[in-house]
This record gives structure tokens, sequence and C-alpha cells, in this order.
């Protein structure tokens, strides 16, 4: 996969092929897309999402979901595109930021984690983690903003972490990748 030059990109899941999202085949299990209005009637009720981000019954995101079989700890990882940065001079690395942000809902009392890596290629790839957070942060989407400095061409992973019980299902939507600061950051929440 080649990748694009990002200067602007932003997905909503809303399209077939979810914004050339991927699965990680060296995860336990997948990421799955939905809408509130394609909610099977019979999930588990007190966690999850009503809505998209944008507020919508109709609107998609993508969500872990951690009813049977799924196991405390197993992780699953959802993989961007490739994107490739502006090398800004011939002798090496450009050194711009971008404002990566996405919004995230983690309502349940089994909530895991969330866990977001930058993944820089090269030679060999290295991952970064740049943000978490665990645990439950009430029945409504939160918006995280990060500072990305990436070096050479990456990818972005978010990994889901199965909590202890049934009712810990971890949802993100609405992701964006702007060439430039963010305006606000939110640091890394690391624990409750």
């Amino acid at each position: 996969m080649s990748g694009f030059l990002v200067g602007e990109f932003h997905c909503g899941f809303e399209d077939g092929n979810i914004c050339l999202f991927t699965q990680d085949d060296t995860d336990i299990f997948d990421w799955t897309k939905q809408s509130a209005s394609t909610r099977d009637t019979r999930y588990t009720p007190n966690t999850g999402p009503t809505t998209d981000a944008a507020g919508s019954k109709q609107g998609f995101y993508m969500y872990i979901e951690t009813s049977r079989p799924r196991l405390e700890g197993e992780k699953a990882r959802l993989l961007s595109p490739v994107f490739n940065i502006a090398q800004k001079n011939p002798y090496g690395s450009s050194n711009t930021a971008y404002c990566f942000s996405f919004f995230y809902h983690m309502y349940g009392r089994h909530i895991g984690s969330l866990n977001i890596f930058l993944r820089l290629k090269g030679q060999t790839s290295t991952e970064i983690q740049i943000w978490s957070a665990s645990g439950n942060k009430g029945e409504q989407w939160h918006q995280a903003r990060i500072n990305i400095h990436p070096t050479a061409s990456f990818q972005i992973i978010f990994e889901g972490v199965r909590g202890p019980g049934i009712e810990g299902d971890i949802a993100v939507d609405d992701v964006s990748i702007v060439e430039g600061e963010c305006t606000k950051v939110d640091q890394p929440v690391t624990c409750r």
C-alpha cells in the first residue's frame, strides 16, 4: 500500500470501505461497523453508544463488541491507511505537526482500555503509544485531540482492550488528521 499524502483527512466511517481502515490480522478479534439504527435489539444494555458522534441514529461508528466469546484482555486493533508526509527539503524529513483527533465512547461498568499508537514506517516499523484511556467515561461521546510529529510515513492504530465483563463496548468515530498543531490539546488520560 503506497498510502496518500496527508493534508486533511476526515473519516466518519459512513462509506462502505470505512476510509480504507483495515483490521489487524494479528489481533484476537475485530472492530465492527454499525449504527444505532442497525444495532441488534438483543444487545447488552448499559454499554455502547445510542447514536454516532454527530448524534445520528443512522450514522455509523466502529466499536468493539465485548459479549461472549470475548475474554478479558483480548485486543482488537484497527489500522488507519498509510499517510505519507510531505518532505520539506531533500536532505531530511519534515518536522510537520499534525492534529490528530477522534471521538470515543466508553460507557459501561466493564470498560477496558482504548490505546492509540502511532506506527512509523521505516526499515522496521515502530509503534509509539500516544494516548490511552481506561474505565467508564459515561454515556456520551468525548473528543480527543493529539499533536503528532511523524518523521516518516505513518499509520494510526486504535487498540480496544476487552475489560472484565460484557458491559464494555468501546466505540470510535469522526477521525481526522489535519496538517498543523491542534488549537486545543487533550493530554493523554491514563486512568479514571
